[in-house]
């Protein structure tokens, strides 16, 4: 019996076939080239090797793949996410899944090399513009007119949306991971 060669296309139109009841396993190892044992194992669960995970692999291709839709997400947003901020956050994940080993100190580097679609670039810092304007009139002037228009609303039932730059961790020049692609721009404009 020789080596078979396909493509995961191929297991996908046979898996197809399979469920939909116009073909039977062995039919469609025939027809796609596919080796049945590899279409039993994956109508029953299993996984691909490429999708399952390599024992020293701590977070899934598809946990990365969706890691990934995330972080553009969040740029796109404007809240582009720093490499510690990205490293808590997949260490939060982890330990959710009882892994409590803190990641290796180049694994966030790594992880961007990994996916094409991801770089860094150096945050800015909120023009100086923003701080000038930021002075105890100001301020007094704001809550006088917030008062006045929303004193109703309890200050337990507010949140703090503050876009003027001043947001804890969001003032300083650091390292933030975006979207390779130069001419993608975010939909709000944030930091």
């Amino acid at each position: 019996m020789g080596r078979y060669v396909y493509i995961e296309k191929n297991v996908i139109d046979a898996i197809f076939d399979i469920t939909e009841g116009s073909l039977s396993q062995y039919q469609a190892s025939d027809k796609y080239g596919v080796p049945q044992p590899v279409l039993s194992k994956r109508l029953s669960g299993q996984k691909s090797r490429k999708e399952s995970t390599h024992p020293h692999k701590r977070v899934s291709t598809s946990q990365e793949d969706r890691l990934v839709r995330w972080l553009l997400r969040q740029e796109s947003l404007g809240y582009a996410l720093t490499h510690s901020q990205l490293r808590s956050c997949v260490e939060a994940l982890l330990r959710q899944q009882g892994d409590n080993t803190p990641l290796g100190k180049n694994w966030t580097a790594r992880f961007i090399n990994r996916h094409s679609k991801l770089s860094t670039k150096l945050r800015k810092r909120p023009e100086a513009a923003r701080f000038d304007g930021f002075t105890p009139k100001a301020v007094n002037w704001y809550f006088d007119i917030r008062e006045n228009e929303y004193g109703w609303i309890k200050p337990e039932n507010t949140v703090n949306v503050d876009e003027g730059g001043i947001m804890a961790g969001f003032g300083l020049d650091n390292l933030v991971i975006r979207s390779s692609d130069p001419k993608k721009k975010a939909l709000l404009k944030g930091v």
